[in-house]
């Protein structure tokens, strides 16, 4: 009898999970296909979780793929790949974390194999040349990465009929190709510097939540003319519109149509919960943390059967006079008629098999030789989970052979910050400009979320007067030598600051154009926690973002992400960007979403290879649209009608 209640429990843990009691499956089909995954899952020795996480990322990847028979066969051959691929992986993972080659001859040979032009001597004031690798095993890293296939492949693309912003060297005058940007500006709704956390108390967390339902429903009301909201909890027998909180009523596992429950303000309903029936809906996608309008019955009070739902709105996107938008995209001092180049890449920049940063060097070969206006770059710069990070102790190997153990900022100052550095060495008149923005899983950085820019923690560093310790500078990243290369008898007041450092999330502008960025994968959040039926996910993932105004509107959120719900105000989005950067691990898309351009540029590194980054072109808007529209005329910016998008392969 308990074998058969076991059995019982398990089938029903598979069927919720994998969604197979959806409306499009008749009930012999659905009976098949949960025996074929439960064996399946058997086989592999996977939980119902398990195998639900590993059918989104097929389904995702293919196009928001079905249960059916021949999808569940195309799914099997995915998922043992996927599995043999981890692994392998996981046997030829790295045990030592010392390294034998050094800086001056990784990244010399490096910049040799990609056609860049040798980086010569660093100026006086340099770091120490240091080198940090690991211990090759099996296979050689440099051949995994260097014989990656299909440079150059574009995976995803948008608006491809527009042109491609091209480079004329002969034009390079003052230092600058084409056209130059005003600066880079945030809204002031940004985290703006460290913070002390873990010191948030249940009042406090429990006030934040309740202040984001409350303004959030407010603003649905006000756009949707909701009148005559009722309190959730209360019964009535006619048809009644409501607004509160998704919530998951199993503390474990994915929301499904049967755990979906609703909660009430605390001042309207004294945070009560009742369950939502969404039977009568065609179409939804609700997750754990969504502020949603309901219409719908409720007689008893205790469940609401809803006929209609509303899963959010959006803030306004930001308009420019005609004459403004005039001086920054037609004038000589801004773009001069001419496009806004802009790449975007995440991390990791570095494979898993070293701390060479291979990737992050052909990168920075292409941006010497595309010149791009920007260049944003989301995190992690030095991961956490890194196999040599995870040892705790990296190892680097000074000019004279002496092997030293540094700390992982080291390693960002050292590596990364060296390869802009001597970028702009070897292209002094390089118009660049970089955008860094953290990340939860970066080894050097607080590990919460929202985040604080990056920043030296002694300014410009200082050198410890230890024996075995000569040439390191601790308590800097090394960025204040990017700003000086190649600089020479330049004048303070004529320099372009090269790098910006913003915080985790941003909202910023270029130009006119209004950016916002996350690198904590709130997509990936999305896909794992939603419970949906009948969507496009991808484009109703990076929907939820825009409509809830927040870069990341899971709650309760997974350990990993540690929200600091004291600054739940810095996740929200004060406007909607006219471009949404969402780098995520799922497939790299650009899709215009209400209005706004988003892109996943994916990774730069996956494993031991080379990822993917993004090009976006942005083209400027007619003139005579401009001059006609009158210098005092409030205008929408349009970026994604006018706007380019590549995402291919380092």
């Amino acid at each position: 009898m308990e074998a058969s209640s076991s059995s019982l429990a398990s089938s029903l843990a598979f069927k919720t999970a994998l969604n197979l009691s959806a409306a499009s499956l008749d009930d012999s089909t659905s009976d098949r296909l949960l025996t074929k995954f439960q064996a399946l899952a058997s086989h592999h020795n996977l939980t119902a979780s398990e195998m639900s996480d590993n059918w989104d990322a097929y389904s995702m990847s293919n196009d928001d793929a079905v249960h059916s028979e021949s999808n569940f066969n195309a799914f099997r051959t995915f998922l043992t790949k996927a599995l043999e691929k981890k692994s392998s992986t996981a046997k030829s993972a790295p045990k030592s974390i010392e390294g034998k080659s050094t800086l001056v001859t990784k990244v010399d040979n490096k910049r040799k194999n990609s056609q860049v032009n040798p980086m010569g001597s660093p100026p006086s004031n340099s770091k120490a040349k240091l080198a940090a690798g690991i211990t090759r095993v099996s296979t050689s890293p440099a051949a995994a990465y260097e014989d990656r296939k299909n440079v150059g492949q574009v995976v995803a693309h948008f608006n491809t009929q527009l042109d491609e912003k091209k480079v004329d060297l002969n034009l390079v005058t003052g230092g600058r190709v084409g056209p130059s940007i005003s600066g880079i500006t945030d809204f002031g709704t940004n985290v703006e510097q460290k913070y002390r956390y873990m010191f948030t108390t249940l009042p406090e967390r429990a006030k934040a939540l309740d202040t984001h339902l409350v303004s959030l429903g407010k603003e649905m009301a006000s756009t949707f003319d909701m009148k005559d909201l009722c309190p959730i909890g209360e019964p009535r027998t006619d048809t009644v519109k409501v607004i509160g909180r998704v919530c998951n009523e199993a503390h474990e596992g994915k929301l499904n149509k049967t755990t979906i429950m609703l909660e009430g303000s605390r001042h309207e309903a004294g945070g009560q919960r009742i369950f939502m029936n969404c039977d009568e809906l065609k179409t939804f996608s609700v997750f754990p943390g969504q502020v949603v309008g309901v219409e719908g019955k409720s007689p008893s009070g205790r469940k609401m059967i809803a006929s209609k739902i509303c899963e959010g709105v959006s803030k306004p996107m930001v308009k420019t006079k005609a004459g403004e938008l005039l001086k920054l995209q037609h004038s000589g001092e801004g773009q001069d008629g001419q496009p806004l180049s802009v790449f975007a890449a995440a991390g990791p920049f570095t494979t898993n098999q070293n701390f060479d940063f291979e990737p992050m060097a052909d990168l920075l070969a292409v941006v010497g030789r595309l010149r791009p206006d920007v260049v944003v770059l989301s995190g992690p710069f030095v991961p956490a989970d890194h196999p040599a990070a995870k040892n705790g102790a990296v190892q680097m190997v000074s000019e004279d052979g002496e092997k030293l153990t540094v700390t992982f900022e080291n390693i960002f100052s050292e590596k990364f910050a060296k390869l802009l550095e001597d970028t702009f060495l070897d292209h002094p008149d390089l118009p660049t400009q970089f955008v860094l923005v953290p990340s939860i899983d970066d080894a050097f950085h607080d590990n919460v979320f929202p985040q604080a820019p990056f920043k030296d923690r002694v300014e410009n560093g200082e050198s410890l007067d230890l024996p075995g310790a000569e040439g390191i500078v601790n308590g800097s990243l090394g960025l204040q030598y990017v700003e000086e290369a190649g600089r020479e008898g330049q004048e303070q007041s004529t320099r372009t600051k090269r790098v910006h450092c913003v915080s985790n999330p941003c909202t910023f502008k270029i130009n006119d154009v209004v950016f916002g960025i996350t690198s904590v994968d709130p997509l990936f959040s999305l896909t794992t926690q939603d419970c949906s039926a009948n969507i496009n996910r991808m484009a109703r993932m990076a929907q939820h973002l825009i409509q809830q105004q927040s870069y990341y509107p899971v709650f309760p959120p997974p350990k990993q992400a540690n929200l600091d719900l004291r600054h739940l105000g810095k996740v929200k989005m004060p406007v909607t960007p006219d471009v949404l950067l969402v780098p995520s691990k799922l497939a790299p898309f650009c899709k215009e979403v209400l209005g706004s351009l988003v892109v996943n540029p994916q990774q730069l590194s996956k494993g031991s290879t080379g990822g993917t980054f993004a090009t976006i072109t942005i083209h400027p808007m007619p003139r005579e649209e401009l001059e006609k529209a009158g210098e005092g005329v409030e205008m929408p910016h349009k970026v994604a009608e006018r706007a380019r998008v590549q995402v291919q392969k380092i």
